[in-house]
C-alpha cells in the first residue's frame, strides 16, 4: 500500500479537485485561527505578546502546510482504496535525471583527466609497494 501511495499520482483531472479541497481546508484553518480566534486583532492592536509573535504566528502558518498535506494525502488514500481507476503510476523522472548527471560527470572527468581516466594502470604505485619492494624498484631504476 505504501509503495502504491508513493509511486502513484492522482489522475490530473481529479488532482485539480483534490488540490482545491486542500486549499479550502487551509483557508478554513487560517480563517479560524486569524479571524475567529482574533489573532489578527491582537497583532494589529499591539496586545500580542512576544511569545505570540515568535511562536504563535509561525506555528499557525506552518500548521496551514500540515493541514494541506493531511487533506491531500487523506484524499489520495481514499482514491487509492475507493477509486483505483483514477490512480496513475508516476514516471521515474529522477532516474533519467540521475543518468544524465552521471553522463555529464563522466564527460567532465574525461575532459579533465583524459580519455584514459578509466583505464587501470598496470604499474604499481609507490603507495602499493612495501618498503622492501620500494628499495628493489629504486635499485632497478
Amino acid at each position: 500500500m505504501f509503495c502504491l501511495f508513493r509511486n502513484s499520482l492522482i489522475h490530473p483531472r481529479l488532482n485539480l479537485y483534490v488540490i482545491l479541497l486542500s486549499l479550502f481546508g487551509v483557508i478554513g484553518w487560517l480563517y479560524f485561527t486569524m479571524i475567529e480566534k482574533s489573532l489578527v486583532n491582537m497583532l494589529m492592536s499591539g496586545e500580542a505578546l512576544i511569545v505570540d509573535l515568535v511562536l504563535g504566528l509561525p506555528l499557525v502558518l506552518m500548521m496551514g502546510v500540515v493541514v494541506y498535506a493531511t487533506i491531500y494525502w487523506t484524499c489520495k488514500i481514499l482514491i487509492i482504496m475507493l477509486l483505483p481507476q483514477f490512480i496513475v503510476p508516476s514516471e521515474p523522472e529522477s532516474d533519467v535525471l540521475q543518468e544524465q548527471l552521471e553522463a555529464d560527470n563522466i564527460q567532465a572527468l574525461e575532459e579533465q583527466h583524459g580519455s584514459e581516466y578509466w583505464a587501470k594502470d598496470d604499474t604499481p604505485s609507490e603507495l602499493d609497494l612495501s618498503k622492501d619492494e620500494q628499495k628493489a624498484a629504486d635499485e632497478v631504476k
